[in-house]
């Protein structure tokens, strides 16, 4: 397993640099003593493995802003690709006045994965129509966070994890030319039926695509989707979509935020374990579990 001695951690992305793995992961110090407490403290940790399995921590990858930037209280959870000679880290930030109830979407950069430096001090986006924000949610929070990106038709996309005007969870949708200047699209997803979908990723498994996103039990609310706290997919015709939210599918009960990487020949599926009940937060990253492509077009474990 992934852990730290004086740290909790659990939201992780990955990026594969040759013969590493490198892992990037939501941290905070267990000194805090309530885990609860930990998501307003978050900052990013980086370790490095040549297996998957062993790893070797290095220098904390990055933390809140200085002064009054709309990512001075914590950073949160993202995504990271390389484009020319720079690595591209986008990532969600929240500041010290909103906490949790305001989220957007920041932008750095790096040469090396290890030393990062912001491409601007404001976001490069946030929520707005046809997304919910603070005046049109339901619950008064603006949920925008959880940036993917990736390269699609000659031009990027980036999905984030978002509520639509109609109340339910989404996939937000937004595309840039150069990673810099982005807009906001149509929904990916419309009448979930699901709170949330958290933490999104598509990826090109045995030919086919599939969404894999997070959700907790009382997230569930469409007919036939098992009810639990771990990670979920679903068939995709593309990195963009469409998503057939009828075939969705539990794939690891109790392993939070999971992600699928391609790694020295092997799918393989990382996540934070928790059960989602009291004290079933562990603070630690799964062995990895192989994973493959199966009969309904998601993944089996």
């Amino acid at each position: 397993m992934l852990s730290r001695e004086n740290e909790w951690i659990w939201d992780s992305w990955f990026v594969v640099d040759g013969d590493e793995l490198h892992a990037f992961y939501l941290m905070a110090p267990k000194s805090l003593g309530d885990p609860d407490l930990r998501h307003t403290n978050a900052r990013i940790g980086h370790s490095v493995s040549t297996d998957a399995r062993t790893w070797t921590q290095l220098p904390d990858a990055f933390g809140p802003s200085d002064g009054d930037g709309f990512d001075n209280q914590a950073i949160w959870t993202g995504s990271i690709i390389m484009e020319g000679d720079l690595w591209h880290f986008f990532y969600t930030g929240i500041n010290r006045e909103t906490k949790e109830r305001v989220q957007k979407l920041g932008h750095a950069t790096s040469p090396d994965l290890i030393t990062w430096t912001r491409v601007s001090s404001e976001p490069i986006l946030q929520a707005a129509h046809p997304y919910a924000t603070k005046e049109t949610s339901a619950d008064g929070a603006e949920h925008f966070r959880d940036p993917w990106v990736f390269f699609l038709e000659g031009e990027w996309h980036m999905t984030v994890t978002s509520n639509g005007l109609d109340g339910w969870g989404t996939v937000a949708h937004a595309t840039s030319p150069d990673l810099r200047t982005w807009t906001l699209q149509a929904p990916l997803v419309e009448n979930s039926q699901l709170r949330q979908i958290e933490v999104t990723e598509t990826i090109c498994v045995d030919g086919s695509w599939v969404l894999i996103f997070c959700c907790g039990p009382r997230d569930v609310e469409r007919a036939g989707v098992t009810k639990a706290f771990g990670t979920y997919a679903v068939p995709a015709d593309g990195p963009a979509g469409p998503f057939d939210m009828d075939t969705i599918d539990l794939i690891a009960d109790g392993v939070y935020a999971a992600r699928v990487v391609e790694f020295r020949g092997e799918t393989l599926l990382l996540g934070f374990l928790d059960t989602g009940e009291p004290g079933g937060f562990t603070g630690v990253i799964s062995d990895p579990i192989p994973v493959r492509l199966n009969e309904r077009a998601t993944l089996s474990v």
